[in-house]
């Protein structure tokens, strides 16, 4: 099933749309896609949301650990939050035994942020309408453009200068 383009109903034509990648208009197509990805997804958990009683900063948190456990400074910068506001997240939900600091094996001076079996249990279900329609969508398209996706996906996001290792 060919992919519609949302902003003049057409399907993109593989000859010609692969040569405008670069122009401006596809670019900001690119941008404001992007954007409109990420607030489908948010409004997708919106009941589950409420369910758990968790604010939007705590499930981008619950979400993001679940990926990958990793230190607070790691994750904040992953998140793109100020420690302040990381750490009260941090607090709230360690406070409902949904996360747990643990050692860095690596560095005993250093915790790294995990989710707790309830943690893991609020993520699997929090997750699971954000994972079917990403899962949806990937089989829509087909696995060339799921790695395409993947790779345009993972330069934006070691191109960041929050995922070079700047300070929080």
């Amino acid at each position: 099933m060919a992919v519609i383009h949302p902003f003049n109903a057409t399907t993109p034509n593989n000859e010609t749309y692969s040569r405008l990648f670069l122009r401006e208009d596809e670019l900001q197509f690119g941008l404001a896609a992007i954007f409109e990805v990420a607030s489908a997804l948010k409004n997708l958990c919106a009941q589950d949301q409420a369910k758990f009683d968790l604010n939007w900063a705590e499930a981008k948190a619950i979400i993001t650990i679940g990926a990958k456990a990793d230190t607070v400074l790691n994750l904040g910068h992953r998140l793109a939050v100020t420690k302040q506001a990381f750490t009260k997240t941090l607090r709230n939900l360690e406070k409902r035994k949904i996360l747990a600091r643990i050692d860095d094996p690596r560095d005993k001076r250093r915790k790294i942020i995990s989710l707790t079996d309830l943690g893991r249990e609020i993520e699997r279900d929090f997750g699971a309408n954000m994972r079917a329609a990403l899962a949806h969508a990937y089989r829509n398209v087909g696995a060339d453009a799921v790695y395409g996706s993947d790779q345009v996906l993972w330069s934006i996001i070691t191109a960041a200068p929050t995922h070079k290792g700047n300070k929080l």
